[in-house]
C-alpha cells in the first residue's frame, strides 16, 4: 500500500473579518495546496497563501491596508517553518506583497528588517510595488479586522506566515505582534501556529510560542484555541488558527472568515 502523505492549509481573514469573505480564505488554500502539490518548499507554500489575502482588498494587508494617521501606509508580515527558517519585515512602505518581502528575509542572512532598510531590500530583490492610491480601503471601513494568515503541515514538516497593514490611524512606526517570532507566529517540528487581533495583547502574551508549547505537551488544537482565547479578555479582539500532528482547528472570539482545506497525496 503506498504511503500517505498529509496536507493540511489553514487560512484566515483576520479576528473581525466577515465570514461571507471565506471564499477569499479558501483561494488562498487552494493556491498554498497548489503550491505544495508542485514541490514547492512548505513556507513558500505559506507565503503564496498569504499573498492572495494581501491582494484581496477586503482584508487588511496588501491593498487593503489601513491608513496610518500621516495617511501613509505600513506594513508588518513574517514567515516561519519548522526547520528554524524565519524571515520578517516591519513597517515596510510601497510594496504590493510584503510576505514576499519575509520570505526574501528569510533566506538572507537578516531575519527582521524594518522601514526604509525593508523597503531598499525590497527594491534590490526586484519586489513588486504598490503606490498608495493602489490601496483598496480607502473611505471603507475596516476597523475590525486584522492580521491575514496561514499554517501548512506538510507530512511532517510545518510553516506559518502572516501579514498586516496594522492598526487603523496609529501612528507611523507602530509594529504589532506580526514581524515578533512567537508573538503572532510560530513553527516547530510538532505543528505551527498563526495569531490575529489587538497586536500590542498579542505580543504581551507570547501568544504563538505559548500556545505551541501546548501542542509539545500533546494537547489537541481543538483544545488549543479556546485555550488561547481564553487568555484575553471578551473586549480585545483575537483570533488563532493552529494546526498539529493530531488535528486542527481555528476561532476567534469575533467573527472571522477562514478556512480548513486537507489532502492526502502519495509520497
Amino acid at each position: 500500500m503506498t504511503d500517505k502523505k498529509k496536507i493540511v492549509v489553514l487560512t484566515h481573514g483576520g479576528a473581525g473579518s466577515d465570514p461571507a469573505h471565506a471564499a477569499g480564505t479558501a483561494i488562498a488554500g487552494q493556491m498554498s495546496m497548489m503550491s505544495l502539490q508542485t514541490g514547492e518548499p512548505i513556507i513558500g507554500a505559506a507565503c503564496h497563501a498569504v499573498a492572495s489575502l494581501e491582494d484581496d482588498g477586503r482584508f487588511n494587508a496588501g491593498v487593503g491596508s489601513h491608513k496610518r494617521n500621516d495617511g501613509t501606509v505600513e506594513m508588518d508580515a513574517s514567515c516561519m517553518d519548522s526547520s528554524g527558517t524565519f524571515g520578517a519585515v516591519a513597517a515596510l512602505e510601497g510594496f504590493k506583497n510584503p510576505v514576499r518581502v519575509a520570505r526574501i528575509v528569510s533566506q538572507s542572512e537578516y531575519r527582521v528588517l524594518a522601514g526604509r532598510g525593508a523597503a531598499e531590500f525590497a527594491r534590490n530583490q526586484g519586489c513588486q510595488t504598490l503606490s498608495p492610491d493602489e490601496i483598496a480601503n480607502t473611505g471603507k471601513d475596516f476597523s475590525t479586522t486584522d492580521t491575514v494568515g496561514c499554517v501548512v503541515r506538510s507530512g511532517d514538516e510545518f510553516a506559518a506566515a502572516l501579514s498586516t497593514g496594522g492598526i487603523d490611524n496609529a501612528i507611523p512606526g507602530r509594529v504589532g505582534d506580526v514581524p515578533l517570532i512567537g508573538c503572532g507566529l510560530y513553527a516547530g517540528p510538532l505543528g505551527a501556529v498563526a495569531a490575529t487581533g489587538d497586536g500590542e495583547a498579542i505580543a504581551m502574551q507570547v501568544t504563538a510560542l505559548r500556545a505551541y508549547q501546548l501542542i509539545e505537551q500533546g494537547m489537541d488544537p481543538k483544545a488549543i484555541v479556546p485555550t488561547a482565547i481564553g487568555w484575553f479578555k471578551e473586549s480585545t479582539a483575537f483570533g488563532i488558527i493552529v494546526v498539529s500532528k493530531i488535528g486542527f482547528a481555528g476561532g476567534s472570539n469575533r467573527d472571522m472568515a477562514w478556512t480548513a482545506s486537507e489532502l492526502e497525496i502519495p509520497h
